[in-house]
C-alpha cells in the first residue's frame, strides 16, 4: 500500500523542486531522524561489511532514486510505478537464478521472455510515436529499477548481522550525500528552490517520502529480504501497481493505452509465474 501511493507523493514533490535534490532529502532527512534513536550503525562497517554496505546504498538509493525522479518528469506517475514494479519481481527472479538462489530451469527462460514482452509492449506506443524524450525517461526508470535489485541483492547478507533500521539508516545517509553532490552539479540550486522545500506540496511530499516510504515500507522490506529471499520479497509487486495506477488516474487524471495495459498484464502474468508456484514445497 504505501509503495503503491509514493509515486503519488513524488509526482506531487517534483511540481517543486528538482529531482535530485527532492531525493537527497528524502533520505538525508530520513537518516538524522533515525540517527535520534537507532543504534548499531557501526556494524554495517565491521568484519568486512563496508564495502557492501555502500554498493547498496549508492544503487538502491543514489541510482535507483536519481534515475527515477529524473524519469518521472515526463513520464506519468501510474505508469512509472507500473513499469518499476512489475519489473522488481522479473528481475528478481533472474538475480536469484544467476547467483545460485535459485536453480536455473525452463520456468526461469519462460518467465523471462513474457516479462520482455511485456516491457516492449510499455515502450511501444511511446517509441513508435516518435516521443523519444518520454521513451529515454520510461528508460530511465527501467534501469533505475534494474539498480534497485541488484542493490537488493548485494544489500541481502547485511541484513542480520546489521539490524535493518540501523542499515536503513547507513544506507539513506550514504546515498542521501551522494544525490546531494549530484544535484549541486547537476541542477540549478539557488534561493527560490530551498523556498520552494516550504510549499505544502514539498512537505507533503517529502514526509510522506521520509517517514512511510523510507522508514516504514524499505525497512519491512529488509526484514521480507531476510526472511523469504529476494525473490520472494517481491510479493508486494501484486498490490502496490494497482494502486499507483490507480492514483495517478485519480489525482493526475493519468490516461493508458491498450498497449501499455497489454504490456502490463503481461508483466504481471511474469511476476506470477516467478513468485506464486503452488507445485514447489513453500516455507512457513
Amino acid at each position: 500500500m504505501i509503495w503503491g501511493l509514493t509515486w503519488a507523493a513524488i509526482k506531487v514533490g517534483l511540481g517543486d523542486l528538482p529531482p535530485l535534490l527532492l531525493a537527497a532529502a528524502r533520505y538525508l532527512l530520513a537518516a538524522a531522524l533515525l540517527a535520534i534513536g537507532v543504534r548499531g550503525a557501526g556494524a554495517a562497517f565491521a568484519e568486512g561489511r563496508a564495502r557492501p554496505t555502500i554498493v547498496s546504498a549508492l544503487l538502491v538509493n543514489t541510482g535507483t532514486y536519481g534515475l527515477l525522479f529524473w524519469g518521472m518528469q515526463h513520464v506519468p506517475s501510474g505508469l512509472s510505478g507500473l513499469v518499476n514494479l512489475t519489473l522488481i519481481p522479473v528481475l528478481l527472479f533472474a538475480l536469484a537464478a544467476l547467483t545460485g538462489e535459485e536453480r536455473p530451469t525452463w520456468h526461469h527462460a519462460v518467465v523471462l521472455a513474457i516479462g520482455c514482452v511485456g516491457v516492449i509492449g510499455l515502450f511501444w506506443a511511446r517509441l513508435g510515436a516518435g516521443s523519444d524524450a518520454s521513451g529515454l525517461r520510461l528508460a530511465a526508470i527501467v534501469a533505475a529499477t534494474v539498480s534497485y535489485c541488484v542493490g537488493s541483492v548485494v544489500a541481502r547478507p547485511l541484513v542480520g548481522p546489521v539490524k535493518p533500521l540501523a542499515l536503513t539508516m547507513v544506507q539513506a545517509a550514504i546515498g542521501g550525500a551522494a544525490l546531494l553532490g549530484l544535484s549541486l552539479v547537476l541542477e540549478p540550486v539557488s534561493r527560490d528552490t530551498l523556498d520552494a522545500f516550504l510549499t505544502p506540496a514539498a512537505i507533503g511530499s517529502l514526509l510522506f517520502l521520509l517517514l512511510l516510504g523510507t522508514i516504514v515500507a524499505y525497512t519491512i522490506y529488509l526484514v521480507l529480504l531476510r526472511e523469504w529471499g529476494t525473490m520472494r520479497a517481491g510479493l508486494y509487486a501484486f498490490v502496490s501497481p494497482i494502486i499507483a495506477l490507480g492514483t495517478g488516474a485519480w489525482l493526475f487524471g493519468e490516461a493508458i493505452g491498450w498497449l501499455e495495459i497489454g504490456g502490463a498484464a503481461l508483466m504481471l502474468v511474469a511476476a506470477a509465474m516467478a513468485l506464486l508456484r503452488p507445485w514447489e514445497e513453500r516455507p512457513t
